[in-house]
């Protein structure tokens, strides 16, 4: 259980919703306020589609490949840590809007670029999914059920994106965002820590 928790919350963090709500919704600022929620959930569907790609599949590719398991942890928790850092400084909301606020309208409606690809499952995502992923099937069934549990959640708050933007405010989405960021900067550390012990009993 300690361990599926654990994945859930590493994939929720990764995946990013809270960060993201922003730039969710000044992407979809100018369309109908209909069109927001069934857009959400077609470009979080494509999204998980990836990440369950990768999660199955990328054990196979890195055997082709010929990428250790310690090289893959190094490369997961460098990555981490860049998007960490991002997320403390708040980088990610400062190239968003207001809520609400008058956003460039899109010449058309977003179609996997950029809001499932790469906002959703970004490097960090399918980096992770391909290191959890590849345990055995046990664990593969574990990962993907905690994929779609963290999927889920993250969708939930994407969905509530307008409506959270209003009662919330830019300053408390900021916060929430910086306390993920301190999460998955432990997160990241621990993984850099394993790759090197890896590394060394392989050496």
């Amino acid at each position: 259980m300690d361990s599926f928790a654990s994945t859930v919350l590493l994939l929720f963090l990764v995946t990013n919703p809270i960060g993201n709500l922003p730039l969710f919704i000044t992407t979809l600022d100018s369309l109908p306020p209909e069109r927001y929620r069934p857009v959400v959930i077609r470009e979080s569907l494509f999204a998980l589609i990836t990440l369950a790609i990768f999660m199955v599949g990328g054990d196979q590719v890195l055997r082709l490949l010929k990428i250790t398991q310690a090289s893959l942890e190094l490369a997961g928790g460098i990555i981490l840590l860049m998007i960490a850092i991002k997320l403390v400084f708040g980088s990610a909301q400062s190239e968003a809007d207001v809520p609400g606020a008058p956003a460039r309208p899109p010449r058309k409606e977003p179609f996997i670029v950029p809001l499932a690809i790469p906002y959703i499952a970004g490097p960090a995502a399918i980096s992770t999914c391909i290191l959890v992923g590849g345990k055995g099937w046990e664990m593969l069934l574990i990962s993907l059920t905690a994929l779609l549990a963290a999927w889920l959640l993250g969708t939930l708050i994407l969905l509530s994106g307008r409506w959270a933007g209003k009662i919330l405010g830019v300053r408390a989405l900021a916060a929430l965002e910086t306390l993920m960021g301190l999460l998955l900067t432990t997160m990241a550390v621990e993984m850099l820590i394993k790759g090197i012990k890896i590394a060394f009993l392989q050496a």
